[in-house]
């Protein structure tokens, strides 16, 4: 489990898990992934092999668990 601090326009290339399920929650902000906009409050699952960008479109903090916490596990695509 992490907690990631955003400044608006930073932003992390498109990639992958193979084993991890990605559990994110936005508690600030709004975001960029799998597609769509985030706003604080929501949750965003990806299982593996789904694929997504991420880009803060206004500052932003978010809560992200791995599971299971695979190491080494991040494609970029």
């Amino acid at each position: 489990m992490a907690v990631r601090t955003y400044k608006a326009g930073e932003s992390e290339a498109l990639h992958m898990h193979k084993v991890a399920t990605e559990v994110t929650m936005v508690l600030s902000g709004t975001v960029r992934m799998a597609g769509r906009e985030w706003n604080a409050g929501d949750i965003i699952v990806l299982e593996p092999g789904e694929a997504t960008d991420f880009e803060a479109v206004t500052d932003a903090v978010n809560v992200v668990v791995k599971v299971p916490g695979a190491l080494n596990d991040k494609y970029l695509l």
